[in-house]
């Protein structure tokens, strides 16, 4: 225990190695002295006892720890040029690297070795300039199947496997999916065949810019895919393959780095490998889970810069406003293949940059694999694409909340040509092309990538943090009079371009000051448009659009005239389409409703703000549809869990040490992972059937466990400290049980009850909250903002209701303990006032927020957590915030929003 406590101390709290050993010693000194004193004391009652050793049984250096709890992974450490990241074995006579670009391109003799002096300095050996580091996949695996959590759940998994998918109905994870049905059943024959998800992304491991380095780092994650939801993301299930060296690949050399991909997982196809724990294991690479710039690298397309740029179609990038998705030429996993093979056997550079031009496909070691379809089975970034991409072009670019200089001159610019003559034009196009032209003819000859060069890849939309805050800006709207009007590179926003008023934007702020949000919720920044707030992480987009500005926008165009109107409704659609995209759930015709607002936002998008062209984002996102119909909610498949895994990694400590902190990464992140899995160990021994009873209420292995039986002596002490209910609230109660489930008898009823008759007792605790799935939920009286519900309505179906928990009760029934919690109604508008109501028709209806009576309703459910949704966003509004609802309502009132639902929940 002392050496777990120790480990835990470094890894997870970031002691350094030296405060590690002190503690080690100290835990040596105090052991030996508890000892000592033990001794002493036996031996002055008579007993015959050794005297201690003065030397206990514990190290004092953390790596023999590490060691002796068996924590560290089983790395491999490969030689590798350091300018193409070709690999070499470790006997490699080769002193300068001879990779080609093609049979009869150059070599590229970058060297591969560098002299390194000895300790005393009288001689220098020579020690590779660059080392890829990549873990064991046959040891992780033995790992994660050694605990018996993983194998309950993948039993569980293939059982769902074994079910008939149905065309049209629910789909809440990839098991109810067609996709996974048609792709995956005839694979998954057992329990043991294991179908992953590839994750690749790169990250700066230094955090913000120290003395001026930017550096980058790659790193190559599996997810097992027959995980449930609830685990399948936890750094202890995910398996990271390598770490790429700084500043990596290129896509001519990108298939050096994901070559062990291949190698190690294609021992493992069927039948499978039998591991030492006799384990039969087949595993297969089915999905790649990246954003764009990393999904286009490692499945071989070309980035948004490139001609096609479209993973999905053919589509070329000079006809990006084409809204005809029945136009569009798809593509085929077929084809691609044949293409990405015919790129890799071309013998000449220029025959593949030909090739590549006229495709828009390279190859890559994913195509190895048989299975591997590469348009079907790459997932389109929900994270990046739509809340990194529509949403933040959408308030940046459209709405000017942090409209870069750059993109008021673009306006500027464009509309300068507009005054020039139809020949001046021309000519300046003309001009324009031509130098295109010889700028890549000239990359062709330098042999250089021709869609994704550096410059591309800060071009691009879903690009690194620093290439979105040069196309995305961290500037407001200058306002007038300012210093900048004094600048020479000053741009004023031209006439026309969209901005909001000084009173909007004042009233907007105060919107996200007022409104109320749960603990758990972050909240967007309230100086939104000034330069200080800086980029939007993602789910602050999505907060800031589908639970905050609904409660505002709508005032200021639902009255206003056919533009305002027309602006209004372009923002409904896109806030619609964009919350069917986060739920967790999806069906056949949540996709088509996605399409259908997507091309009319786009549509509209593109008659509001013509100043503006569309983005690629805008239209990989018109392939949405398809992948929700075939893969099911994207939601379940995002970037965020690789974006988490990225902190993870960038906050190991590495002391900047360049030439091993790729190994420092991976290998601390296993042993932090492996030392989770020895303390969840660790407490089953120790548990043995009562683990439930030692697992915290949002521990994400709970749904493996029942709920504990409480003893007879327990119930009775847990009831002795609680407080008689108010008769009216017992009586609730009861009539509440007896509508759902057993018939229980009123102790104040006065009958003699048998020793079976089921009695509610008269007596419960009243926390002031409690937590459903990790969720704090608070009574009205102990924090408004978390007492605001969105719920299913108890024997109602899918019948959903809006309300705010006055009480919560706790009591023990049947030896379990239960929770229940009393929830008035929200009283709603009458009709008469609901006709002012925005959000009772087109377009708000969609905006999934309503008005209701500040006042609560005498109406009320009891429900228990498995009814509860989610929080609540309230803002309570008066005159002067929300003047045009509330000189029609002569009550206060407030605005609910559910958005943070998210179909996590089924009734």
């Amino acid at each position: 225990m002392c050496l777990l406590l120790v480990a835990w101390l470094v890894l997870c709290k970031g002691i350094s190695r030296r405060t590690a050993s002190v503690i080690l010693q100290a835990l040596r000194l105090i052991i030996f002295t508890i000892l000592q004193i033990i001794y002493v004391t036996l031996k002055g009652l008579g007993a015959q006892i050794s005297a201690p050793s003065p030397i206990v049984d514990i190290p004092i250096d953390i790596r023999t720890v590490y060691s002796g709890l068996d924590l560290n992974p089983t790395l491999i450490r490969i030689i590798c040029c350091p300018k193409c990241f070709k690999e070499f074995p470790a006997n490699t006579r080769l002193q300068l690297c001879d990779f080609r670009k093609s049979p009869r391109a150059r070599k590229c003799k970058t060297p591969l070795f560098r002299k390194q002096h000895t300790t005393n300095g009288k001689r220098a050996k020579l020690v590779p300039r660059c080392l890829y580091s990549t873990q064991s996949f046959e040891s992780w695996l033995e790992s994660l199947l050694s605990r018996s959590a993983i194998h309950e759940c993948l039993h569980q998994t293939f059982a769902k496997s074994r079910g008939v998918w149905r065309p049209g109905e629910k789909m809440r994870d990839i098991y109810d999916s067609p996709g996974w049905q048609q792709h995956m059943c005839n694979f998954l024959q057992s329990p043991y065949h294991l179908a992953f998800a590839v994750y690749v992304d790169w990250f700066n491991p230094l955090g913000n810019k120290i003395a001026g380095k930017t550096v980058s780092c790659g790193a190559i994650a599996l997810y097992c895919m027959n995980l449930p939801l609830e685990i399948r993301f936890l750094p202890e299930n995910v398996f990271i393959l390598g770490m790429m060296p700084i500043d990596g690949p290129t896509v001519w050399t990108i298939h050096h780095v994901m070559e062990p991909l291949y190698t190690q997982l294609s021992e493992f196809d069927l039948p499978g490998k039998l591991l030492r724990n006799g384990v039969m294991v087949a595993v297969r690479i089915y999905l790649t889970i990246a954003d764009l710039q990393a999904s286009k690298k490692i499945t071989g397309f070309g980035s948004p810069s490139a001609k096609y740029l479209c993973s999905y179609c053919h589509i070329e990038k000079d006809d990006l406003e084409n809204l005809d998705y029945a136009a569009f030429h798809l593509r085929d996993g077929l084809t691609v293949r044949t293409q990405a093979f015919q790129w890799k056997d071309a013998v000449l550079v220029k025959d593949k940059v030909a090739l590549f031009k006229e495709n828009g496909v390279r190859w890559t070691p994913l195509y190895k694999f048989p299975h591997y379809d590469p348009v079907r089975h790459t997932i389109l970034g929900f994270m990046h694409n739509a809340l990194e991409g529509l949403l933040e072009d959408h308030l940046r670019r459209l709405w000017g909340l942090g409209r870069t200089k750059e993109t008021i001159k673009q306006i500027a610019e464009r509309e300068a040509d507009e005054n020039f003559s139809q020949a001046d034009t021309d000519e300046a196009r003309s001009d324009i092309e031509s130098l295109e032209d010889e700028e890549e003819d000239e990359e062709d000859e330098e042999m250089e990538n021709a869609d994704e060069s550096s410059d591309d890849d800060e071009e691009e939309e879903e690009g690194s943090e620093e290439s979105d805050e040069e196309s995305n800006g961290r500037r407001g709207p200058t306002p007038p009079g300012s210093a900048e009007e004094d600048d020479p590179d000053f741009f004023p926003v031209p006439d026309g371009t969209f901005k909001f008023l000084a009173e909007q934007l004042q009233a907007l702020r105060e919107c996200i000051i007022d409104a109320m949000l749960a603990s758990w919720v972050e909240r967007p920044p309230s100086n939104l448009g000034e330069a200080k707030h800086g980029k939007l992480k993602a789910h602050l987009q999505l907060v800031l659009f589908c639970a905050i500005l609904p409660l505002i926008i709508p005032e200021f165009w639902f009255n206003g005239d056919t533009v305002d109107r027309a602006r209004l409704e372009n923002f409904c659609h896109l806030v619609a389409a964009v919350s069917i995209l986060a739920a967790y759930s999806t069906s056949d015709e949540e996709a088509n409703l996605f399409g259908q607002y997507l091309t009319s936002y786009q549509l509209s998008m593109q008659q509001l703000y013509p100043q503006f062209h569309s983005l690629p984002n805008h239209h990989y996102a018109m392939h949405y549809p398809d992948i929700l119909k075939f893969w099911g909610p994207v939601a379940t498949l995002s970037e965020f869990p690789g974006e988490r895994l990225n902190g993870e990694l960038a906050n190991i400590p590495t002391n900047n040490h360049f030439v091993e902190m790729e190994m420092t990464m991976i290998r601390q992140f296993a042993q932090k992972s492996n030392l989770k899995i020895r303390l969840e160990g660790n407490f089953e021994d120790a548990a043995a059937g009562e683990l439930a009873h030692i697992l915290e209420p949002n521990d994400p292995y709970l749904f493996l466990h029942s709920p504990p039986l409480l003893t007879n002596s327990e119930v009775a002490a847990y009831l002795a400290k609680g407080k008689e209910l108010p008769r009216k609230s017992y009586d609730f109660l009861l009539a509440y049980l007896n509508m759902v489930g057993p018939q229980y008898l009123s102790a104040y009823s006065g009958i003699v009850h048998s020793r079976h008759t089921l009695v509610l007792p008269t007596a419960a605790q009243l926390p002031r909250n409690h937590k459903v799935d990790g969720r704090t939920f608070h009574t009205l009286k102990s924090m408004e903002s978390g007492s605001h519900i969105y719920y299913y309505v108890p024997g109602a179906g899918s019948s959903t209701g809006t309300g705010c928990i006055t009480d919560i009760w706790q009591l023990p029934l049947e030896n379990v303990m239960r929770t229940f919690f009393f929830v008035q109604h929200h009283a709603s508008l009458s009709p008469t006032a609901n006709q002012w109501n925005p959000y009772s028709r087109a377009p708000c209806s969609v905006l999934r927020t309503n008005l209701v009576l500040q006042e609560l309703s005498t109406n009320f459910h009891i429900i228990e957590p498995q009814h509860i949704i989610c929080h609540l966003v309230v803002r309570k509004v008066d005159k002067k915030s929300y003047p045009n609802i509330c000189k029609k309502i002569h009550k206060p009132v407030m605005l609910i929003n559910w958005s943070l639902d998210r179909s996590r929940r089924g009734p």
